[in-house]
């Protein structure tokens, strides 16, 4: 037991062997909550607009820098009781969970797939990005999860939208060469959320990483075969197991040698490290280099891995 949380053996041993992570500071950030942070949704109202009722009703807004229209706030108790939140004029979600849609950089009028979509905080942003323009495809498996997709895309008065419910990795068969945008935030052992929910550092074992990177090399494999030439891919978990993350990319690049191509990711306002390059005697792809990792104690909230990846001309151009 570490300041109160109950750690597997298993996960103390691979916190304390990933390569240049500070190990007493993710321990320590694991036992300082969250804090609350909005998004203030742009298709019902303006940032100027709707900080001035939230601080009305006795809100303190901070933005956060390294998303458009996301803000910390304070009380962070009674945000999701106001009419503001009812009514979708503001989306509670995590600070970093944010970036992952700003990396995949929507423009209006893409065909955008979320293959992983409930309970729909991406969604709903990317939805507010395009501008309800285009089209957005926001597909999960699970029908309970999906009930709440499909409650937060109306909140939020996202309207070009179609809610499916598949296997996300029927999409690339299926649908080849279809999306200029497709966004893959693969289910994972949550190991970079552990201050929410302490129970994970319990019950955390080694398999239970190697089960889940089976099924995200299957979710970014069809992502990326439903992805358009010149398209963007983005694929980030909330873990920090290199086999649920570089292991995967890695994969990616050798199944679609010749038309998987990493591309920079460009940040401002918030601190990353770079990613593993090698795990237990194996060397990653050089192009996996081009991934960041985003431990807790450099966002002061929720760790990421997020990678953006394109598809090449190559095989199009004969």
């Amino acid at each position: 037991m570490k300041n109160g949380i109950q750690f597997s053996e298993e996960l103390l041993k691979l916190l304390s062997e990933l390569p240049g992570v500070d190990f007493e500071r993710l321990l320590e950030s694991y036992n300082t909550p969250l804090p609350e942070s909005i998004r203030i949704n742009t298709l019902k109202t303006t940032p100027s607009e709707c900080i001035e009722m939230l601080e009305e009703n006795g809100f303190s807004l901070t933005k956060i820098p390294w998303t458009r229209y996301g803000y910390y706030v304070e009380p962070k108790d009674r945000i999701a009781e106001t009419l503001e939140h009812m009514l979708g004029l503001v989306y509670m979600q995590g600070p970093v969970s944010m970036l992952v849609a700003e990396v995949l950089d929507v423009k209006h009028g893409d065909r955008v797939l979320d293959l992983c979509a409930a309970p729909g905080s991406k969604s709903t942003q990317i939805g507010q990005y395009l501008e309800n323009s285009g089209a957005l495809v926001a597909n999960d498996i699970s029908y309970e999860r999906i009930k709440a997709l499909s409650s937060n895309l109306q909140r939020c008065g996202v309207v070009n939208v179609i809610i499916t419910l598949k296997d996300g990795r029927m999409f690339g068969r299926r649908y080849p060469d279809t999306f200029d945008k497709v966004l893959v935030d693969a289910p994972c052992s949550s190991l970079g959320i552990i201050s929410r929910d302490w129970s994970i550092a319990k019950r955390w074992r080694g398999r239970i990483s190697e089960r889940m990177s089976r099924l995200q090399l299957g979710l970014i494999t069809s992502g990326f075969d439903a992805l358009k030439p010149g398209g963007t891919l983005v694929y980030a978990t909330c873990t920090l197991h290199p086999l649920e993350n570089e292991w995967v990319i890695d994969q990616l690049l050798e199944r679609r040698s010749g038309k998987a191509k990493l591309l920079e990711i460009k940040i401002e306002g918030i601190k990353y490290s770079k990613p593993i390059v090698e795990w237990n005697g194996d060397f990653f792809h050089p192009e996996v280099s081009k991934c960041i990792r985003i431990y807790p104690y450099q966002s002061g909230a929720e760790g990421f891995f997020i990678s953006k990846i394109t598809k090449t001309w190559a095989d199009y151009e004969a």
